[in-house]
């Protein structure tokens, strides 16, 4: 309890010093909003010993604050579909997130007018989460029976970026590996066994709970290309692909890679 009590506040204080400090130099403002498609793949032995795949239709939400050479930038996605497998095939319903939040510094900065390559350094916060739901029904007795899982994982993250600007374009690749998590599961990966009465009534309550892990026990990778085309003198259009790989063993392993494609547009407030 008391490591995930001290992984709050680190959050909790990311989210609200962290902005006041990219304030206090003169600073630009970028949001946007992507639409697209995330290719799922899921091991979950709790659930299967058979690995899940599918297309699923995602949405993300991305926030940027640059001051000087400081940049602050949070993104949200989430997606939700069906997935699968030939050999057991089911009615899989997999609901899949991630947020972060990441403060960088540059260490190398682009030419005076903003052209060339820009490297930034840093760290940050993130969350990644997913739920599956199962329907499966044997064909054999014509037994129809329901069965879910989860997987948590709040992790303290070490982040880099590059970023190679032209006059109305660029290119950036954002990476980011976690150093230390908390990853929150099922006792057994079943809901309806006693053992998960404290932890799994229901998914949400496990959110703030799990057992910490670190980069050497199991990775949880996330990286993230941006290809930014100005349209306008506020106006941007971003097409992004990400990859996302994690996994643990505790209780039962589960293992999950996806990569994301995603066309959007960029709003400097």
């Amino acid at each position: 309890m008391m490591i995930s009590t001290r992984l709050l506040s680190f959050a909790v204080a990311a989210a609200l010093l962290l902005p006041g400090t990219a304030a206090c130099q003169r600073a630009s403002t970028t949001v946007g909003l992507s639409l697209g498609v995330t290719d799922y793949h899921q091991r979950d032995v709790s659930l299967s010993s058979a690995a899940f795949r599918g297309a699923i239709a995602s949405a993300e939400a991305t926030f940027e604050r640059r001051a000087g050479r400081t940049l602050l930038a949070f993104d949200g996605s989430y997606g939700e579909g069906h997935i699968g497998s030939d050999a057991l095939p089911r009615d899989v319903r997999q609901h899949a997130g991630r947020f972060s939040l990441a403060l960088l510094r540059a260490v190398r900065v682009s030419d005076p007018d903003g052209r060339g390559l820009t490297l930034l350094a840093g760290g940050g916060v993130s969350s990644l989460g997913s739920v599956t739901d199962v329907f499966a029904r044997d064909a054999a007795t014509g037994y129809a029976y329901w069965d879910w899982s989860y997987f948590w994982a709040h992790s303290l993250d070490l982040a880099g970026r590059a970023q190679l600007s032209g006059s109305r374009r660029s290119l950036a690749l954002h990476v980011t590996a976690s150093a230390a998590r908390l990853v929150s599961r099922p006792n057994n990966g079943k809901d309806y066994n006693a053992e998960n009465a404290r932890v799994s009534e229901s998914w949400p309550r496990s959110i703030l709970r799990g057992s910490p892990e670190y980069a050497w026990n199991h990775p949880v990778v996330f990286a993230r290309g941006e290809y930014r085309q100005r349209l306008g003198p506020r106006l941007q259009l971003q097409a992004t692909w990400a990859f996302t790989y994690a996994s643990t063993t505790r209780p039962q392993p589960i293992g999950v890679y996806a990569n994301r494609l995603m066309l959007g547009l960029l709003r400097t407030l």
